[in-house]
Formats: C-alpha cells, structure tokens, sequence
C-alpha cells in the first residue's frame, strides 16, 4: 500500500462523516465540513488515501490558530490499522504544523481510549486536563498538550 497525504476535497465529505460516526460515533455532519471547508480559515483538513486505488485509509482535521493548533479528529479505518498509517498522519501533522510556525497543539481523547493515548504519549502528548462528560455517551475526555520544538 502507498499512502498519499492530500487536503480534503468537497467530494470527501461523505466518505468522511460515515467514518467519523464508525469510527468516533458521531461527526459533525455534511453541512458543517463544507461550512468548514469553504469559510472556516482556521480549518485544515486532510484524507489519507491509497495512492494506486484510492482507498480511503483515515483522515485528519485542524484548527489552526497561530500559534496554537488544535486537532479535531485523526483516525485511521479499522480495517487498516496497524500498518504504521497513524503515525504517518501525526508525522504530516507535526512537518505542517512546523511550517506555519505553531508551537502549541492539543487534542481530546476519551478517556478509555487507551491505544490512541499511548500513541499520544509517544509523541510527547501530556494529559493537561479532564473535560468531563465531553463527549455525547457521557464520557470524559483528556485535554492533552505538546509543545512543538521549531528548531530554529
């Protein structure tokens, strides 16, 4: 498999709000992500596909507010996980991050969700905060930090 990183496009959209709600059980919906898409200059979103076929493999969204950024949502479809393709997308995150000069990023992550938050902490993710019943089931969420090296 050759995983291409590209920006998202118009015609993403559905392929994405159906994984979003697989994936993480909700999504913020079609007219959002095109609201997002098309106005929000703050939003950065990005797909990751098989460069052959085209397959859809995961997908990352930002918001980015200099000098700080946000992740929204960054996964990879079940049925290709384990091939590395998650920390590809954090190692994209972090090139293009680091290019628009932003020293800060966090991101929320369930509370249970163990494996995201050991890729996290890999990272240099440090759980900063609890926002509780953060998410629509009622579950916490970690606000998590890293403070990005610009190594200028």
């Amino acid at each position: 498999m050759n995983p291409i990183i590209r920006k998202m496009r118009r015609t993403d959209i559905p392929n994405i709000v159906f994984n979003d709600r697989r994936i993480l059980g909700q999504s913020l919906g079609e007219e959002t992500l095109e609201s997002e898409l098309k106005q929000n200059l703050f939003s950065q979103f990005f797909v990751m596909e098989d460069k052959v076929t085209k397959d859809f493999l995961g997908h990352v969204g930002l918001w980015i507010d200099r000098p700080m950024a946000s992740i929204l949502n960054l996964y990879v479809v079940p049925e290709h996980q384990h091939h590395g393709f998650g920390k590809q997308l954090m190692e994209f995150v972090f090139v293009y991050l680091k290019r628009l000069e932003i020293n800060t990023l966090t991101l929320e992550v369930r509370v249970s969700n163990t494996v995201a938050k050991t890729m996290y902490h890999q990272y240099g993710f440090e759980e900063v905060a609890v926002r509780k019943q953060y998410y629509s089931d009622g579950e916490d969420a970690f606000l998590m930090l890293k403070n990005i090296d610009l190594g200028k």
